[in-house]
């Protein structure tokens, strides 16, 4: 059962590859906790002193790592369907 068409189910696919792919690297830089995400991070504007934020700052890298690991899977549950999709729609195509 097809429900999306065949050049819509290989966009996807490889909007989702890409995405797999991007998540997972932005994913594992942020668990080495990469200086250049720390923008990324959800800190307030002041802090007494360095012992105070660096467990928020670690804590922060930490979370946002497994955000894009989560996404990185939904981005593979999306190209597995659309992988199916495309395999569908090029199956009917030749029968015709």
């Amino acid at each position: 059962m097809a429900f999306c068409g065949y050049k819509f189910s290989l966009c996807l696919l490889l909007i989702s590859a890409w995405g797999v792919v991007q998540l997972l690297i932005m994913g594992v830089l942020f668990y080495s906790e990469a200086p250049a995400f720390i923008e990324d991070l959800p800190l307030d504007e002041q802090y007494n002193s360095p012992e105070e934020i660096l467990p928020i700052v670690q804590r922060g890298f930490k979370d946002n790592a497994f955000n894009c690991l989560i996404a990185a899977c939904l981005y593979i549950v999306t190209m597995g369907v659309s992988g199916w999709q495309f395999y569908l729609n090029q199956k009917t195509t030749y029968q015709v």
